[in-house]
């Protein structure tokens, strides 16, 4: 009798641990099935889990608007897997990289005081997304491109600089050749 009593009792703890499994399964389940269909319709989701804070990035960048994209981006990089995060690093770089891209292209070298600090984070973003993951053949491409747009644009830049300063600047006589001359004490 003592050994029914306690079966019974363990079976009853069972089939309530069943239960409480069966309703976080079908919660799951339907919380699943509604993000799918945002996912379908391509629109925002309500969650704040990371992946789904890194969907509404990715909408909002495809939509144009960068800052709330970015803020999302950092959002879903503090509660993300190490996935979320370098893909939210890598994502936030070329954010970075494509605004400055389009400064560029649209305004020339009078965007230098925006496009300056646009290179800087893309860079900074891209040294994060490889810190994660150091195989990762994209990020250090598109790394490699910043590295490569940032002097060009800083070197346009000062030789522009430099033309209006030279043409205020008197000869002094010096030769512009580096190091020592050779025949003086």
């Amino acid at each position: 009798m003592a050994q029914r009593l306690k079966l019974f009792q363990l079976m009853v703890l069972l089939f309530c641990l069943s239960l409480a499994a069966s309703i976080w399964l079908i919660v799951s389940l339907y919380r699943a099935g509604i993000y799918n269909a945002n996912i379908e319709a391509q629109s925002l989701h309500e969650s704040s889990a990371a992946d789904a804070l890194f969907a509404n990035a990715v909408y909002q960048a495809r939509h144009g608007d960068m800052q709330q994209s970015l803020a999302l981006y950092a959002e879903a990089l503090s509660r993300g897997s190490h996935t979320i995060r370098k893909s939210s690093y890598f994502n936030s770089g070329n954010l970075y990289l494509a605004r400055a891209n389009h400064l560029l292209e649209e305004q020339g070298l009078d965007a230098f005081d925006q496009v300056g600090p646009l290179l800087a984070m893309a860079k900074e973003s891209y040294r994060e997304a490889m810190r994660l993951d150091p195989a990762w053949s994209e990020a250090k491409y598109n790394y490699e491109l910043a590295l490569r747009l940032s002097p060009l644009f800083e070197l346009k830049h000062s030789k522009s600089e430099q033309d209006e300063s030279d043409e205020a600047e008197t000869v002094d006589g010096w030769s512009s050749i580096p190091g020592f001359p050779r025949g003086m004490p």
